[in-house]
């Protein structure tokens, strides 16, 4: 396991690229955001088969944690993204974002929990998994999921597993716009403005194409 920790008043950024060069099966890291620490996260999946375990845990008031992802998937590749959000504090914030595009017969199981105790009071909490499936084989199970034991809290969660949708197609070839110059813009637009990283962001750029 990795564990990483974000100081009193700190700022801290850290991305990860996860693919065929530097894959484990089984990766777990952990983050502890303390008060009044801003924590921001990008992992980008790419073409490979990994669990995959991210724990956030805000201990200090005022703690800000945002994590973003991107899993890219084809073939037979099989990704499983368990997340934890933890607030054990009063008012600190975490907003997770996990974004899913499938090929052929990828396969993504999603399991993502919030959990704020007795104390943290004030939390904002907010979780999103969407999925893109291209193909008729694909699959995704997400399943996100809440546990809130005191009161004064703002907490959200919610997922989406579609498809291309033809109608933006339709328009798209009614403008002169082929097919897959099509698919390509609705899968940027898709993942737009998740990551600030250049070297994440030009890496989605190649992959969509």
């Amino acid at each position: 396991m990795q564990e990483y920790t974000v100081g009193e008043n700190q700022q801290k950024n850290y991305c990860f690229l996860i693919d065929t060069t530097n894959v484990l099966h089984d990766t777990h890291v952990r983050f502890y955001v303390e008060r009044n620490a801003v924590l921001v996260v990008e992992i980008l999946i790419v073409h490979v088969s990994v669990d995959l375990i991210i724990d956030c845990i805000l201990q200090g008031e005022g703690a800000d944690a945002r994590i973003f992802g991107a899993y890219i998937l084809n073939a037979s590749d099989n990704v499983t993204i368990t997340t934890m959000q933890h607030h054990t504090v009063a008012h600190a914030r975490s907003n997770l974002v996990m974004k899913g595009i499938l090929r052929e017969n990828a396969y993504a199981q999603y399991y993502g929990a919030i959990r704020v105790e007795k104390e943290a009071h004030g939390t904002y909490g907010s979780q999103e998994n969407k999925n893109m499936l291209l193909s008729d084989s694909a699959r995704v199970v997400s399943v996100p999921n809440l546990e809130i034991l005191t009161h004064d809290v703002h907490c959200f969660h919610g997922s989406a597993i579609g498809r291309f949708d033809k109608e933006q197609l339709f328009y798209a070839a009614s403008r002169g716009i082929d097919d897959k110059t099509a698919q390509q813009l609705l899968l940027r637009a898709f993942l737009a403005d998740l990551f600030g990283d250049e070297l994440l962001n030009e890496k989605l750029h190649v992959l969509i194409g």
